[in-house]
């Protein structure tokens, strides 16, 4: 007897391997886990599976997939199988999906990516008793039906008032639970929306107010942080796509944890980078000091997250952080096709501007943003710079401390640079965007650290400019190169701040700095 079968669609094939991975921990032994990354194909394998009378107790789908999309699939399955239980999972907030789903396909449960394995392995050891328990019921009301068609003609008619009854009751007992599971999976939908990256009172507000959720926006003064991990994309392609999605899940976790302690609300994951925005959907007073401690103890949060890449063989990471404050206009933006809670704005496009000028460990905050809570806060260094968007040059300001309900602080103590025996010729190309000139410019590398050095070149550089830079090694064919930010100028040269660092170059850093 073939086992059942717990089958997952998805178009992506690193989800469909995370979820065979998690899935095969807890249930191969009793348990056939399928993958398929089409909706239509895995209806034909869905049917296959019914000619062929093997139990598919629980089928998971992404929403958003060419062709077919999730809660299409979960109608026609249903239509097929109304036991099978559904899960839609999906990293888009599509509400119309997710009703769509409740009323065509009875959805069980909505999960939203990244999600938690031990949220979804509960998910599904629960689906999986209600299945059965289900099925068991079925079959004892199969041989009731059997007991009640050999009854006499006389206990068959006195019971006929009863079975009236009963399905009458048993109506209402269905109508309530249809009730109580669309709630509960609107539930499920805040929660997955808002219940991981907002505070346990702010979740219950909407819970208790789903008409915070209607489209419409309003006018009001919140803060704006943006983070980025320093050179993830080119680290990233280093590592096969199970360890980097292992490895980027568990950063997000630590930030998650972070950001809820300081109030804030995560609007959208972004790949490695996160937003964050503070005062909404519930106002807050100082929303500008909690953006602020936040990014400190994301920071500081960091230490905890290189540790655990240490220990799983994961390269170190580092992060920039921009933070603005301003006016936008806030709430539930989009369209009765697609929409989801977002802020739009000059405020929203100048933080993204000023995060991209921050480098590793760095927390770069405007002038507006700092405007209130300046006296409490540790500044390091103080820039005024032109971004595209803005009318007149932006004052930014590195913080590296607050004072609060809790002192925070960064050691923003550097590592000296380590002066050369022989200066090394090199050469570099500005970055213009993320597209390197085709200029070239001669360089002379003067002084290294693990994450800095000292250069000189023809070119005059501004500060904040992304350079990439490129030297032979020892004299030999091999080439060593770096990703790079400008700090500032120094005398005749330049210190940079590297992004982007191999581990060939990270290699020969540590061999030079050591002698």
């Amino acid at each position: 007897m073939k086992k059942p079968v717990l089958l997952c669609v998805d178009d992506e094939e690193m989800i469909l391997v995370s979820l065979k991975d998690q899935l095969r921990d807890h249930f191969a032994k009793e348990y056939s886990i399928e993958t398929v990354d089409s909706g239509d194909e895995a209806l034909e394998f869905f049917k296959e599976l019914l000619e062929e009378d093997v139990d598919v107790p629980l089928l998971i789908s992404d929403e958003i997939m060419p062709g077919m999309k999730g809660h299409e699939l979960l109608s026609h399955v249903h239509e097929l199988s109304p036991r099978t239980l559904k899960v839609l999972l999906t990293g888009q907030a599509d509400a119309r999906a997710v009703g769509d789903s409740v009323n065509a396909a009875n959805l069980y449960r909505y999960i939203a990516k990244p999600w938690e394995e031990t949220d979804l392995i509960l998910t599904i050891k629960e689906a999986i008793r209600s299945f059965y328990q289900d099925k068991k019921l079925e079959e004892q009301n199969v041989q009731l039906r059997q007991m009640n068609e050999n009854l006499e003609s006389l206990v068959v008619e006195r019971t006929v008032e009863v079975v009236r009854q009963k399905d009458e009751i048993q109506k209402q007992v269905e109508d309530l639970d249809k009730q109580r599971r669309e709630l509960e999976v609107r539930n499920d939908f805040i929660r997955n929306i808002f219940g991981r990256y907002v505070t346990d009172e702010v979740m219950i507000t909407l819970l208790e107010n789903p008409e915070a959720l209607e489209f419409g926006g309003e006018k009001r003064e919140i803060t704006v942080l943006m983070s980025d991990l320093r050179g993830f994309t080119a680290l990233s392609e280093r590592l096969s796509p199970e360890r980097v999605v292992t490895m980027l899940n568990h950063y997000l976790g630590v930030m998650v944890d972070v950001i809820a302690k300081y109030n804030g609300t995560i609007l959208e994951f972004l790949g490695d980078g996160i937003m964050v925005i503070f005062g909404a959907p519930r106002p807050l007073e100082k929303h500008a000091q909690y953006g602020i401690s936040c990014a400190i103890a994301m920071q500081q949060a960091m230490e905890q997250v290189n540790a655990y890449n240490s220990e799983h063989g994961f390269p170190a990471v580092e992060m920039g952080i921009g933070i603005n404050t301003g006016d936008v206009v806030v709430g539930n933006i989009g369209s009765d096709r697609r929409a989801k809670y977002g802020v739009v704005g000059q405020t929203v496009n100048l933080t993204a501007r000023i995060e991209t000028l921050a480098t590793g460990n760095q927390i770069l905050v405007s002038e507006h943003a700092l405007a209130s809570v300046r006296e409490k806060c540790e500044i390091v260094d103080e820039v005024e710079v032109s971004v595209k968007g803005a009318e007149k040059p932006l004052k930014l300001f590195e913080v590296s401390g607050i004072q609060g309900e809790e002192h925070l602080h960064l050691d923003k103590r550097e590592v000296p640079l380590v002066a050369l025996e022989s200066s090394i010729d090199s050469v570099l190309w500005l970055l213009e965007g993320k597209s390197v000139s085709k200029t070239v410019h001669d360089a002379r590398i003067l002084k290294f650290s693990r994450k800095e050095s000292l250069i000189t070149t023809d070119r005059s550089l501004e500060r904040y400019d992304n350079i990439k830079m490129q030297w032979q090694r020892n004299g030999g064919d091999a080439k060593c190169e770096v990703y790079a930010k400008v700090r500032r100028k120094v005398d005749d040269g330049y210190l940079v701040r590297f992004t982007s660092v191999p581990p060939e170059t990270e290699s020969f850093i540590a061999e030079v700095t050591s002698k």
